[in-house]
């Protein structure tokens, strides 16, 4: 079982020094995207773990700059055959050691792990990514100020309908982080190598990182091979994450050593990466409670 990861981060820490360390000793192939905005030079420890990411981005927060990250990373991979490709962030550390992830690949081979939601504010979506979006929308932390104008804008200014955007079919939502097989990876890049609109219709759009894959995969013939779609399940964990949007007070929750015995839950039993972790962690405790070496 011959599995790709990528990673994006945007600065070295612990978290992605462990995440790096624990699959590369499984004889993995690791592909690296650094944000433009970082020093290059802070991620020289891994020159020899990983591939790095040539033509960086400068990745902003739920702009098209996402995806452009994420097309770098599959291309990037695709030179090689693989069986599985699986997009990481620097956030994530795996619930699983590398034999048992490739065990549960190879039991679930042909299957493809990406979250798509069953239910979603089809007016939201529809105006996140068929209409123009520019400026304060991109600000995630804005001030008092910047809200309020931003609020006024909003209300003044009406949006633009986006190039292209006549053309999407219907469109569905999940989280971004996925893995998928190596054929279905070709099958995506053939796609916008031959359809160059669909491109152009997301460019300007908003967190369009949550639907832009989902919707090309629901409109194809791989619908059919998403892995337990077909029962009441949920979309990060079809997409084998742990991710908690429930607990707060961050969203999503910043996980510690006290959330490890509800991550280990039999209902988790198939995620195989968490996010996001909190960079004090322990992780001498971390990979003696998941059995990582």
């Amino acid at each position: 079982m011959e599995i790709a990861y990528c990673i994006i981060c945007h600065r070295n820490t612990k978290i992605l020094r462990t995440t790096i360390g624990i699959l590369s000793n499984g004889n993995n192939n690791i592909y690296l995207h650094v944000d433009k905005k970082a020093d290059i030079k802070d991620f020289n420890e891994y020159k020899n773990k990983v591939n790095f990411i040539e033509g960086n981005i400068d990745v902003t927060w739920a702009s098209y700059s996402q995806i452009e990250c994420m097309l770098l990373l599959l291309r990037e991979a695709s030179r090689k055959k693989y069986d599985y490709i699986c997009l990481l962030s620097g956030d994530c550390l795996p619930l699983k050691n590398n034999n048992e992830i490739k065990d549960f690949f190879s039991k679930n081979n042909g299957k493809e792990f990406v979250g798509i939601q069953k239910e979603c504010n089809r007016n939201e979506l529809e105006n996140n990514i068929k209409y123009e979006h520019k400026g304060l929308c991109f600000k995630r932390n804005k001030s008092v100020l910047q809200s309020i104008v931003f609020k006024i804008q909003s209300k003044i200014i009406p949006l633009r309908r986006s190039k292209g955007s006549k053309m999407l079919p219907k469109l569905y939502k999940g989280p971004n982080w996925f893995c998928l097989s190596g054929g279905l990876c070709n099958y995506i890049l053939e796609f916008l190598e031959k359809n160059k609109w669909y491109q152009t219709a997301f460019e300007k759009s908003f967190c369009a990182d949550e639907v832009f894959f989902q919707t090309i995969i629901m409109n194809s013939k791989y619908k059919d091979k998403i892995y337990k779609y077909e029962v009441n399940y949920d979309d990060n964990h079809m997409a084998l994450r742990y991710i908690d949007w429930n607990s707060g007070p961050q969203y999503p929750k910043i996980l510690t050593i006290d959330d490890f015995e509800n991550i280990k839950m039999k209902q988790n039993s198939d995620c195989i990466f968490a996010r996001k972790f909190n960079e004090d962690i322990d992780i001498d405790n971390y990979k003696k409670s998941f059995n990582i070496k």
